[in-house]
């Protein structure tokens, strides 16, 4: 398991770091596909019918947040949003005997959160210095995953969050914050040129990253302990699905968004 893990990360990040040095349209592509993937897994995870109503809206819901924020049209998004409400609840509505209202929340909720969430690393990329945010970003989850992991393994006897995802530890958890902290802190220190950020903005960074790509984590786990899935799919041999790999940077990616929109504000 652990070879596989490091064979599918040697094939999958010169793909995703390739994407991000070209940028657009390359980099929305490669979104425009996980988000596609992602919304698959999703709904098999909640064994919604891929070909129904609702499942094929959930595919263009998630498209069509990528595409919009491409072209910058963000005042779109939240009429995007109410469309997509409203042709799920006339589905609901004419559809009961195999459409539930249930459905199409679940729906609804899966667009957001992997469509909707998605799109900041779309936006963040599209900043003037995204490229570098952007791989401060994966570096960042790549960091602390990969201390989490090997700690974890190694030395983690008490259980972080047992009732969500039984393998996590308390000590590869704050290995991977602490790792990720001393990292970027180290390096905006002896290379400021790299982060072009103070310490403790380093700090703070590194924090977030590690906190929220944790959340994003434990958030993908709830979503499969509650339905009794091991691995949202098998797409990616040793990780499992574009879920499982890109759960961290679902929250992770908002929070880098925001940091770095508020320190270039001041």
């Amino acid at each position: 398991m652990f070879y596989l893990r490091i064979l599918s990360a040697l094939l999958g990040i010169p793909i995703i770091i390739s994407a991000v040095y070209f940028g657009e349209p390359w980099y929305a592509l490669l979104l425009l596909l996980i988000v596609n993937i992602g919304i698959y897994e999703y709904n098999n995870i909640f064994k919604i019918n891929n070909f129904s109503f609702s499942a094929l809206l959930s595919f263009f819901g998630v498209s069509m947040f990528i595409v919009v924020l491409y072209f910058e049209q963000h005042v779109l998004i939240l009429p995007l949003i109410m469309l997509l409400f409203f042709v799920l609840f006339i589905i609901a509505l004419f559809n009961m005997d195999r459409s539930s209202v249930g459905e199409s929340a679940l729906s609804l909720w899966g667009i957001v959160y992997i469509g909707g969430l998605s799109g900041f690393m779309l936006m963040l990329r599209m900043q003037p210095d995204g490229a570098l945010y952007t791989y401060i970003l994966l570096a960042g989850i790549w960091i602390h995953d990969t201390l989490a992991y090997l700690i974890g393994v190694k030395w983690g006897f008490r259980k972080f969050a047992p009732e969500i995802s039984p393998n996590k530890s308390v000590e590869g958890s704050l290995a991977g914050i602490c790792g990720t902290i001393l990292v970027f802190f180290s390096i905006s220190i002896l290379s400021p040129a790299l982060i072009t950020l103070s310490p403790g903005e380093a700090v703070v960074l590194a924090l977030g990253i590690s906190v929220f790509g944790q959340l994003g984590d434990l958030m993908e786990s709830a979503l499969k302990r509650q339905m009794q899935v091991k691995d949202s799919s098998g797409i990616i041999p040793g990780h499992g699905g574009i879920l499982d790999r890109f759960d961290s940077l679902l929250l992770a990616a908002p929070f880098v968004y925001y940091f770095f929109l508020l320190v270039n504000m001041t």
